[in-house]
């Protein structure tokens, strides 16, 4: 019950929830087209999705400022590949957010809003996850070499043929193991990555698909914010 209401009273915590509703519900209503279900249902899942997708926007009002923030810490990183990885990541976030709180802004009718300025959201949100991305391989790579040099592999079987197959599947076994937040992130960057790429038309805009994607990337996120260990760092 204490870590419910750790959880809950987090901004983060909040929006993980309600994205985790907000995906579920176009994925359950996308079921329930196909099996041709009730359309009261069909369409109260509609409103749910877009209440929530409504209520996540209200609640990153002011985010970007945090993201700026992290790029000047980011940008003070001695390793140039986090640095420059990461730096440009928390840029794109502040702009995808910063177009975010203006589309919220049109939403609730407080200004008048073109919907062009939904595709710039997309390609900014998209463009911090490839950089994302990019940083959780950077991980792993680093946690196969760190691995390898630990490695204690009679040299002359680990380069026959016969073993070097059994010798990189184990290291990237043990990698994947030890290096946990790295795997996660990327599982979950990698479920993010068609949520703005089906606007951007580089995956299929399919309600089942970006639904199913937005969950399990939802439910991960929900892990980490839960269980804070698991976030990967800087």
């Amino acid at each position: 019950m204490d870590k419910f209401i750790e959880f809950s009273s987090k901004t983060q915590g909040r929006d993980k929830a309600y994205r985790v509703v907000q995906y579920a519900s176009k994925l359950i209503g996308w079921g329930l087209q196909e099996l041709e279900g009730n359309d009261e249902w069909i369409k109260k899942l509609s409103q749910l999705e877009s209440h929530a997708s409504l209520g996540r926007k209200f609640f990153r009002l002011g985010r970007s400022i945090e993201s700026l923030r992290a790029a000047q810490v980011t940008i003070n990183l001695v390793d140039p590949v986090l640095k420059t990885t990461l730096t440009v990541a928390n840029i794109n976030r502040a702009l995808f957010l910063g177009v975010d709180n203006y589309l919220w802004m049109g939403k609730v009718g407080i200004l008048k809003v073109d919907k062009g300025w939904d595709l710039t959201s997309s390609k900014f949100y998209f463009a911090s996850i490839i950089l994302s991305l990019i940083r959780d391989l950077y991980a792993l790579y680093v946690g196969m070499i760190r691995l390898s040099s630990q490695a204690k592999l009679d040299s002359e079987d680990a380069t026959k043929n016969s073993f070097r197959a059994k010798y990189y599947l184990h290291l990237l076994y043990h990698c994947l193991h030890e290096n946990s937040e790295a795997t996660i992130d990327l599982i979950k960057n990698i479920c993010d990555l068609p949520l703005p790429g089906s606007k951007l038309g580089y995956f299929p805009n399919h309600n089942g698909f970006v639904g199913v994607c937005g969950t399990m990337s939802s439910l991960i996120g929900v892990y980490q914010v839960a269980n804070p260990r698991m976030k990967l760092r800087p």
